[in-house]
């Protein structure tokens, strides 16, 4: 086989992996939203989350989080607690707020080096949401209801 037939097939290779990966990506945008975007939450458990000063809330995390692909380590994400509220900032995405009624629970996870959380949820719009705070934070969330 010729170097001119072998480059050919290697540029059609190329070509179709560029397909493919676009292809898969935007199936993957659509699917979730885009990276760093989560659905908002249900009209019944937005309707209970006020807008909230940062003085108003009763505990300030700082750590890292990642939100639907996108990483942010410390100091750039910022969980703000409330008994009956939660808003997730992170540097260069929109806050998430949380109500508490819409959350089942608190998972631990671990990672290689720290421990975080995930808040579950019925409709799973959080799955892909996890907060690392620096210190043991799990205390301090149970003492506010968050469990």
């Amino acid at each position: 086989m010729s170097s001119r037939a072998e480059m050919g097939i290697v540029l059609l290779a190329i070509c179709a992996l560029l397909v493919t990966t676009v292809f898969v990506g935007a199936r993957w945008r659509e699917k979730t939203g885009g990276l760093g975007q989560v659905p908002p939450p249900a009209p019944k458990y937005a309707r209970r989350i006020a807008a909230l000063r940062d003085e108003d809330y009763d505990l300030v995390l700082r750590g890292g989080a990642i939100v639907n692909g996108v990483s942010a380590t410390w100091p750039f994400a910022v969980l703000l607690v409330s008994r009956d509220q939660i808003e997730l900032r992170v540097r260069v995405l929109v806050p998430i707020r949380i109500a508490r009624a819409e959350v089942t629970g608190v998972r631990r996870v671990r990672g290689l080096y720290s421990r975080g959380f995930k808040f579950r949820t019925e409709s799973g719009r959080l799955d892909k949401v996890s907060f690392w705070p620096v210190g043991k934070a799990a205390k301090q969330l149970a003492e506010l209801g968050w469990q």
